[in-house]
C-alpha cells in the first residue's frame, strides 16, 4: 500500500512477513525430533542387469545428438526418493557413443568419472587430448571443460558416475552444454530443453 507525503514523493509500505501458519514447511524441531527426521529410511542394495540395460541403449544408439546430448541409461534406485540417484549423492548413468560421433564440449559443477566398457576414443579435457579404450577409466573434475569422440568402428559404452544428485539436492546444479549456454537448478531450466 503506497502513502502520500506530499506531490513529489510516495513511500511504499514493507509487505508483512508470512505467518507461522502460513509457512508451513518452516518448522521447529528439538534435537530429540531433529535427529529421528535427519535419518532417512534405508536405501536398499540396487542391482541392474546388463541384459535389460544393453538393449535400452541399442534402442537410445538410434536418437540423433543435439547439441551437448549424451544418449544414456540412468540407473535409479528408487529409493534415494527425490534425489534420483543410484545412491542419495550419486547417480550412475551407462553412456553409448555411436561410430563417429562426437559429443560437443559441455561442462558442469559435478564431477564425471568415465569407465569405458566398449569401444575406443578420445576426450578432450580441459583441452587436453585423452585416448582411451576398453577398460580405461578418466576422471573430469566439476566445471573442466571436456568432449568426447568415438573415432573406432564400435559404439563406445562409458560408465559414468556423477554427484549430480548431491549438487540438484542442494539446488546449486549447473550446466554449461554446449558451452556457451548455461542452465542452472534454481531456475528450473534443464539441458536438451528447447
Amino acid at each position: 500500500m503506497a502513502t502520500k507525503h506530499n506531490d513529489h514523493e510516495q513511500v511504499h509500505d514493507k509487505p508483512e512477513a508470512p505467518t507461522a501458519e502460513e509457512t508451513t514447511w518452516a518448522r521447529l524441531m528439538t534435537d530429540d525430533e531433529y535427529y529421528p527426521f535427519l535419518v532417512k529410511p534405508k536405501v536398499r542394495p540396487a542391482m541392474w542387469k546388463w541384459a535389460d540395460v544393453e538393449p535400452r541403449l541399442r534402442e537410445l544408439s538410434k536418437d540423433p545428438l543435439r547439441r551437448a546430448d549424451r544418449r544414456f541409461v540412468s540407473l535409479v534406485n528408487e529409493d534415494t526418493g527425490d534425489a534420483g540417484g543410484a545412491l542419495p549423492s550419486v547417480f550412475i548413468g551407462i553412456q553409448i557413443i555411436n561410430p563417429g560421433e562426437h559429443i560437443v564440449p559441455h561442462r558442469h559443477n559435478s564431477y564425471a568419472i568415465y569407465h569405458i566398457v566398449a569401444g575406443s576414443g578420445y576426450s578432450i579435457l580441459d583441452g587436453e587430448r585423452h585416448d582411451w579404450v576398453r577398460g580405461d577409466t578418466l576422471v573430469c573434475p566439476g566445471m573442466a571443460s571436456h568432449e568426447h569422440y568415438n573415432d573406432g568402428d564400435e559404439p563406445a559404452i562409458q560408465y559414468v558416475i556423477q554427484d549430480m544428485p548431491a549438487r540438484a539436492m542442494e539446488r546449486n546444479l549447473i550446466w554449461e552444454e554446449p558451452i556457451g549456454r548455461m542452465f542452472h537448478m534454481v531456475e528450473g531450466n534443464r539441458p536438451h530443453q528447447d
